[in-house]
């Protein structure tokens, strides 16, 4: 399976078929990197935010259910993971942006439309 082939079925996973885990196990794979945990309701001291990414914890939270089925806030998230486990921690916000992206964009053009 080529990239965006494999982008378009994470999105798919996500926002379609409702299974954030099973795409997160396949983000890991593909990557290899550790699975993070995948949890609902923010951390303390985070408000505003969709998502977000805690690496002490090597955590993403997700501000509800709803975010949870939301390919463009989960795969950000994993970005900021799929960062800190290899080391890099600087400018991600733009990257963790183009990184979740692209993969909204390949799911687009393979005909798996999110929505």
């Amino acid at each position: 399976m080529d990239e965006a082939m494999f982008q378009g079925k994470i999105v798919r996973l996500i926002a379609i078929e409702k299974k954030p885990e099973e795409a997160l196990d396949a983000l890991c794979a593909h990557y290899r990197v550790e699975k993070p945990t995948l949890r609902i309701g923010l951390p303390k001291g985070e408000k505003k935010a969709l998502g977000c990414y805690v690496h002490k914890e090597r955590a993403i939270y997700m501000s509800s259910e709803e975010y949870l089925f939301d390919p463009y806030v989960l795969i950000h998230e994993f970005y900021h993971h799929l960062r800190h486990v290899n080391g890099k921690h600087r400018g991600t916000e733009r990257h963790a942006r183009d990184f979740a992206l692209t993969f909204l964009r390949n799911a687009q053009t393979s005909g798996d439309r999110p929505l």
